[in-house]
């Protein structure tokens, strides 16, 4: 049926996300070598990677869960603009060779990101989940 394949596809969707989640973390521990090895063309090309990488991990998040109907989409939408902003100052501390604060900031980043993976991520996660017990092409009073 329509829903099972649309269930099917929004698990496709989030083993991506999940991988696309591990893309970012290592892209992170990337750049904290790089700026503690002081390598600060290292530092701006994966910073640039990074930011790239994760406009389109939110695009592809977000319109799965416009697909899926989430109620929450507006407030999980809010955190990605957050991020974006965050990253955008990042790269203002790494492009002025700022260390100590780069590293301060990337760390409570990578803080922020795990946060957000496991609290609003999983919340949709959960969320996609229970919509597979609530199947609209089962007949009313059927189990």
């Amino acid at each position: 049926s329509m829903t099972t394949r649309w269930r099917d596809e929004a698990r496709a969707g989030r083993a991506g996300i999940d991988a696309e989640h591990q893309v970012e973390l290592a892209l992170l521990a990337a750049l904290e070598q790089s700026v503690r090895e002081g390598d600060g063309d290292r530092a701006r090309e994966v910073l640039g990677q990074l930011v790239e990488h994760t406009n389109v991990h939110f695009m592809s998040e977000q319109l799965l869960m416009r697909l899926a109907g989430y109620p929450q989409y507006e407030a999980h939408v809010h955190e990605h603009d957050d991020l974006l902003a965050r990253a955008r100052m990042l790269q203002r501390h790494v492009a002025s060779g700022e260390v100590a604060l780069s590293l301060a900031f990337l760390e409570s980043t990578r803080a922020w990101l795990l946060q957000h993976m496991d609290s609003k991520d999983r919340a949709f996660a959960e969320w996609l989940d229970d919509q597979d017990h609530v199947a609209p092409d089962r007949e009313p009073g059927t189990a």
